[in-house]
């Protein structure tokens, strides 16, 4: 019997290449970008690259400076991605006997 991996998403490159496709767009480069975040050349080029994400207070003022919202920096992997479940919340709780009209809780 075979078990085959599933694939990991770098949520971070992905996100580092829709921001270079956006910088692109607006004829901005990593040194309008460095300048806007308070970072050095070399910290955007790790975040675009997805090897350091960036935060979210980052990308909300990269889509301030660009111009659009979150929503349209973000990638469609990022935005449309489901997060693992929780349980659900009455799951292990045991039904509680049904009380019949006239009947009280402790008799």
């Amino acid at each position: 019997m075979t078990t085959e991996a599933i694939p990991t998403v770098d949520y971070s490159e992905l996100v580092g290449r829709e921001i270079k496709a956006w910088l692109a767009r607006r004829g901005l480069n990593q040194s309008d970008l460095a300048e806007e975040l308070g970072l050095v050349q070399s910290g955007v080029s790790n975040r675009l690259r997805g090897r350091t994400p960036f935060t979210l207070d980052q990308l909300i003022r990269i889509a301030g400076l660009l111009e659009i919202s979150l929503a349209e920096l973000l990638p469609h992997e990022v935005l449309h991605e489901k997060g693992p479940r929780s349980a659900p919340r009455n799951e292990g709780l045991q039904k509680l006997p049904r009380l019949d009209s006239n009947q009280q809780p402790f008799d």
